[in-house]
């Protein structure tokens, strides 16, 4: 099921690429075509992806255009070689980004699942490792050798690595991979090292990629004048007309660049389908030792309405709750209640953990203290306060209100106080079983 598009968020996220695409401009970092694609580009991952995606894209921009500039000196011996300078114009934003643009609208239509996500996360690691191997490689004491062969070539020639520059990559891989590891979605439930992993190894593999194609299929060119290889045309940077030397008149830098993110991004969701479905399957419930755990409410049936009473315009006091088939081999569960469909992303209404695993259900208006008389913690909610907040959405369309119960297989010690992604972070690794109650409020 699809899910609905929130205009104030993006509205927000119009209004923030719109920030930060003049202020590349201003800066230098991007062309006028390129801020313009910048803006388009921003407003649909800030706008439809909220914080997770944003995060992934301001760090892979932030970051690569830090480096162009803190060397952009050192690469001048080079930049006759590239098709185009540091200014970043539509077709680069495209090739590096545009991938996370299209998967940004697969999970409009795919909100349940994290294979989009984990895509874009890919598809930017490699632009990233891309990014900081050229920026990076260049302070290589040693000359690159092409991928194919061996060979010793310039610095600068397409398709060159050295050891330097490899590990660059990496580093620019990692930090894509460590920003989705703190910033993940709220219904991704992947183990930690599984995501650094997979994102780092996949950004890893496309910029290889990149060099692969770069050394054998990209359209490389040569200067009679300069007698020097290059990727620009139809002129050198000398002025004299380039011509062919090898490689596919139509695949230019930016469509190599594409190849690379879309590469990772294609590695990333195989390998995740293939080797991670019960981690990666967002469904609600599931089987744990021949038993499916349930979850409902004598106050409100699943996708139905919430009563009133239990909204911030009625008495604000939690529903009561019950629930069943909780695995045998569970230690504790949690309760968290969400809204995906708030404006500025999804917000947590209730986070309840450290339950016994006999308790059955939570009576009505539970009481907003951090420990529970029967066993339990209460974190913070986004309110900013301690228990239950009750549905409530700005005027206007219904809101999704997810109860989901988690069985762990965690002591029930965790800490006081814990937030919603503090808990989530935690529980990666350890939930038995699953299941979600919803319900729906309109203002």
């Amino acid at each position: 099921m699809s899910q609905s598009i929130s205009w104030v968020q993006l509205g927000l996220g119009l209004g923030l690429a719109v920030i930060i695409s003049l202020a590349a401009y201003v800066a230098g970092s991007l062309s006028r075509s390129g801020a313009l694609a910048a803006i388009l580009l921003g407003t649909a991952v800030f706008g439809l992806g909220g914080l997770p995606w944003a995060v992934l894209l301001l760090g892979f921009f932030i970051s690569s255009s830090l480096l162009s500039r803190l060397f952009r000196r050192r690469k001048q011996s080079v930049e006759e070689k590239f098709s185009k300078g540091s200014r970043r114009d539509a077709a680069q934003v495209a090739a590096n980004g545009g991938i996370a643009g299209l998967l940004v609208l697969a999970q409009v239509v795919f909100p349940a699942s994290p294979l989009p996500w984990l895509a874009a996360a890919a598809g930017l690691a490699a632009a990233n490792a891309d990014t900081w191997a050229t920026e990076l490689g260049v302070l290589s004491p040693h000359l690159p050798r092409l991928i194919t062969t061996g060979k010793l070539v310039e610095k600068g020639t397409s398709g060159g690595i050295t050891p330097f520059g490899t590990l660059a990559a990496l580093g620019g891989a990692a930090f894509i991979a460590l920003l989705a590891v703190l910033f993940p979605p709220a219904r991704v439930m992947l183990p930690v090292v599984a995501v650094f992993g997979l994102v780092t190894l996949s950004g890893l593999l496309g910029s290889l990629i990149d060099s692969l194609l770069g050394a054998t299929a990209q359209a490389i060119y040569t200067c009679p004048q300069c007698a020097k290889e290059t990727e620009r045309h139809p002129l050198h940077s000398c002025g004299t007309p380039t011509v062919p030397l090898r490689g596919w008149r139509w695949l230019n830098n930016d469509g190599v660049n594409a190849a690379c993110t879309l590469s990772a991004a294609g590695a990333a969701a195989l390998a995740a389908a293939l080797f991670l479905p019960v981690m990666l399957s967002p469904v609600d419930s599931f089987r744990e030792g021949g038993s499916l755990m349930k979850i409902h409410s004598p106050e409100f049936s699943d996708g139905a309405n919430i009563p009133t009473r239990f909204t911030c315009e009625g008495e604000n006091v939690s529903p009561r709750l019950e629930w069943s088939g909780v695995p045998a081999a569970a230690q504790s569960l949690a309760l968290v209640v969400s809204d995906p469909d708030a404006p500025g992303g999804t917000f947590i209404h209730w986070v309840l953990y450290n339950l016994p695993p006999q308790t059955t259900g939570l009576p009505e208006g539970m009481p907003a203290t951090e420990r529970l008389s029967g066993g339990g913690s209460q974190g913070r909610n986004d309110f900013g306060r301690i228990g239950y907040g009750g549905p409530c959405p700005p005027p206007g369309k219904p809101h999704r209100y997810i109860f989901t119960l988690y069985a762990l297989d965690l002591a029930p010690d965790l800490p006081p106080g814990l937030n919603a992604a503090r808990l989530t972070s935690l529980m990666r690794g350890h939930i038995l079983a699953q299941a979600s109650l919803t319900g729906l409020y309109q203002r």
